[in-house]
Parts: structure tokens; sequence; C-alpha cells
């Protein structure tokens, strides 16, 4: 083993308050698409809520089962993404179905 110590010791939890206007003014490096955030181990990912048509409910449901079956057969079907998780979450407001996407990545695609 090494004796050099670990930058990010992922064991051990950390948190990190971002700022207003999402970055330190003082401390910003600029990547290709905005400021590049401090790492953290969900550094790297988006959030997508969009409200799904009326009756296309089941289309996305089975679109989740496909993904599910392919993970199934063929674990490192997403490794190219390096993909650290996926979510997906069906929710009603006001008796409308809405669709929240989440997906966090062990990469930074900025660099």
């Amino acid at each position: 083993m090494s004796d050099t110590p670990k930058q990010h010791d992922w064991t051990k939890p950390a948190a990190m308050a971002i700022p207003k206007g999402g970055f330190f003014k003082d401390k910003v490096e600029q990547g290709r698409y905005g400021p590049i955030f401090p790492k953290t181990p969900a550094c790297y990912g988006f959030t997508i809520i969009a409200k799904i048509k009326p009756g296309r409910e089941e289309t996305v449901r089975s679109y989740g089962k496909k993904i599910e079956e392919t993970i199934k057969g063929l674990p490192e079907a997403l490794e190219v993404l390096q993909l650290h998780y996926l979510r997906w979450v069906l929710f009603d407001i006001n008796k409308e179905t809405y669709f929240m996407y989440q997906g966090i990545f062990d990469t930074d695609f900025d660099k």
C-alpha cells in the first residue's frame, strides 16, 4: 500500500454548501460549458422534470422495464457512460403525471 494520503476519501462523509449562483467566484474555473463545480461524489449529473402526455405513462414504464432487462442480461451495457446511478420517478401533481430523471456520472464530460 502507498504511504501517499488520499485527497478525497469516499468512505468518509463530507459536505459542502455551494453558494447562491452555484460557484465560488474567487475559485471559479471555467469549462467549455460554464463554471466547473467543486468535486463531490455527485458532481457530474443532471435532473430533468417533465410532464408526461396523458396516456403515455405505460410507454415510459415499459421503457424503464427494457432498461432493467438489458442490464440484467448485459451488466456492462451502460459502462461507456461511466454512470454512477440513474433514477426515474413518475409522480402525480394535480392529477397530472410527471417524470423525474436523475443521472449522476463518475466522469467530467467537460474536459
